[in-house]
């Protein structure tokens, strides 16, 4: 790239000088562009050649290769240098790329291979995907079909799933994660990518002593959730939230928080309700139920949000199939209970019956505000009491299609009561609906984190409610995250080869991480080595002073008498030594 000094206008390489005023251009250094002119038809770790680059992004730059063992095309992402050069991102990187290899979803991007090059460079070997990105899809077409758009959430939530169920959580799911790949069947197949990266650059961007930098929060902030914007721990609601954004933007074509900085977003997330469907425009014509799951999705509060990704899955499924239900005549017709009620309506009917239904449904008006998450109990006579009224319904007309589009439509108007005028006793419906104010709920569960260092650590956890204990659950892939009762008590044993064993024990009153460092089993003490080969030491014997006579044995056959003792002669002194001899 080249730049002039005097406009500022930028040129590609060729420019020599700037064509508005003449001025030489500086040429300014584009390191990637220069690693990639140097990657392109290398062979990396001697088994992958690159062929071209596809893309870059926050997570590092995305090649097409071919691995020459199988002449397989694959995509190859080198990550940034930054996270190379991090000790602690590098570990991370490392235990986050085994466990992300181990997912085999349908709608999981897999990871083939994992390692760094000769020059230090961490690359992550992924299957090609051909489609494009979800983000392209909605910048392209806008507002998704709510079917269409639960369709690919669901798949979304698939693949959360099954990473949440191998204690992996994404962190940073958004629509540059998804792609949309055609297959036969599925015009709308999705595959998620990035499993487990985010946490890689979480770590990079830590200080030496392992603690977040103040201030600072990593995802992207237009789908990142409220407690990932205070810098808290994360866990598989976090995911469940960037759905729930996710699918608000496919079904409004919209996001429901954008700011003009990331801290006037962040804010939004944590103390703003989105904006209801009925306020947007276009209004887009979105089922009741389906809109009650993504208000539950985007809750503030983890605890009002769903448990786990089967939940929320079943929730959106089952507002799909009751926006088919509503506009099939023959399941109004079971509904109904009534004999007269024709269900073999020509397809103009049928399509004048479900448009009028969507036009009484953009213009419903927005049912009143109830804390966020709540489930209330709302039977049709307290709609009724509320200011809404359901008029008695008369004999069936000549022509029944106009009386089915009335009832249809409003069935719709007063919040989805599918027809139970024509019941005796009407059941009672749970209707969740959006507030301004979140609502914090006493957890009976809470979520108990199990990590430890180095990456081969097996705990043994042992939980004890209510005075009982439960079988010892025996873990052997760290991290991962439990749901425990609140108030039971933990026990829980780490161990791993060549290391010393960690026990420790825990109340739960909360969400709380148990981590334990174990250190290597200090080695034997050194004993100085004895040379077999070296020459004997000589040591004479000690002579001990013999006092009074030796003792006599007897001999064989004969006894010893008894003698008399003796008194014991007082020693003779030795003569006195002279000079003369005699």
């Amino acid at each position: 790239m080249r730049l002039c000094p005097t406009c500022g206008q930028e040129f590609d390489t060729s420019q020599e000088r700037c064509p508005t005023d003449g001025t030489p251009l500086l040429r300014v250094k584009d390191a990637a562009a220069d690693r990639d002119a140097a990657l392109i038809g290398r062979t990396l770790d001697k088994r992958y050649v690159i062929d071209a680059r596809l893309g870059a992004g926050g997570m590092g730059t995305v090649y097409v290769a071919t691995q020459t063992a199988v002449g397989r095309k694959v995509a190859i992402k080198l990550l940034p240098d930054s996270i190379a050069s991090d000790m602690g991102a590098v570990k991370r990187f490392m235990q986050e790329a085994k466990a992300a290899s181990t997912l085999s979803h349908p709608n999981v991007v897999t990871i083939h291979d994992f390692g760094q090059t000769d020059e230090g460079h961490l690359f992550l070997v992924m299957e090609l995907v051909e489609g494009q990105t979800l983000a392209r899809v909605l910048k392209n077409e806008g507002a998704l079909d709510p079917e269409r758009a639960v369709r690919i959430a669901v798949q979304i939530l698939n693949a959360v799933e099954d990473a949440h169920n191998r204690g992996i959580v994404h962190r940073d799911l958004k629509p540059e994660n998804v792609i949309i790949s055609p297959r036969s069947g599925n015009p709308d197949f999705a595959k998620v990518l990035d499993f487990g990266l985010a946490k890689i650059a979480d770590d990079a961007s830590q200080g030496g002593d392992g603690l977040t930098k103040t201030g600072q929060v990593f995802g992207t902030p237009a789908y990142m959730s409220p407690e990932q914007a205070r810098g808290e721990r994360c866990d598989l609601r976090t995911d469940l939230y960037a759905v729930g954004v996710m699918l608000y933007e496919m079904l409004s074509g919209r996001r429901p928080f954008d700011g003009e900085s990331p801290i006037s977003i962040l804010v939004k997330h944590m103390h703003e309700p989105p904006p209801s469907f009925e306020r947007l425009s276009p209004s887009p014509n979105v089922p009741q139920p389906i809109i009650d799951a993504v208000w539950r999705a985007l809750a503030k509060t983890r605890e009002a949000r769903f448990e786990n990704a089967e939940e929320m899955r079943t929730a959106l499924e089952g507002g799909a199939a009751a926006r088919r239900s509503h506009f099939s005549m023959p399941a109004l017709a079971a509904q109904s209970g009534n004999p007269g009620f024709d269900s073999t309506l020509a397809p103009e009917d049928l399509k004048a019956a479900e448009t009028q239904s969507l036009r009484s449904m953009s213009r419903a008006p927005a049912p009143p505000s109830v804390p966020s998450g709540f489930l209330g109990q709302v039977s049709l006579q307290q709609v009724s009491s509320g200011g809404l009224s359901m008029p008695p319904v008369d004999a069936p007309a000549k022509s029944r299609a106009p009386w089915i589009i009335a009832a249809v439509s409003l069935a719709v108007a007063v919040g989805g009561v599918a027809l139970y005028a024509f019941q005796d006793a009407p059941p009672p419906m749970a209707i969740a609906m959006p507030s301004t104010a979140p609502v914090s709920l006493a957890p009976t569960s809470a979520r108990v984190t199990f990590e430890a260092t180095p990456a081969q650590v097996t705990a043994r956890v042992t939980v004890t409610a209510n005075g009982a204990a439960e079988p010892p659950r025996l873990i052997d892939r760290l991290p991962v995250t439990l749901d425990v009762p609140v108030g039971a008590r933990i026990a829980v044993n780490f161990t791993a080869d060549g290391h010393v064993p960690v026990d420790q024990t825990v109340q739960v009153d909360g969400a709380v991480t148990l981590h334990a460092d174990l250190r290597p089993v200090p080695p034997p003490p050194q004993t100085q080595a004895v040379d077999a080969t070296a020459a004997p030491v000589s040591v004479p014997p000690i002579r001990r002073p013999i006092v009074g006579p030796a003792p006599t044995r007897p001999e064989p056959g004969l006894r010893p008498s008894a003698a008399p003792a003796q008194p014991t002669a007082a020693p003779t002194p030795a003569p006195a030594q002279t000079d003369d001899l005699k």
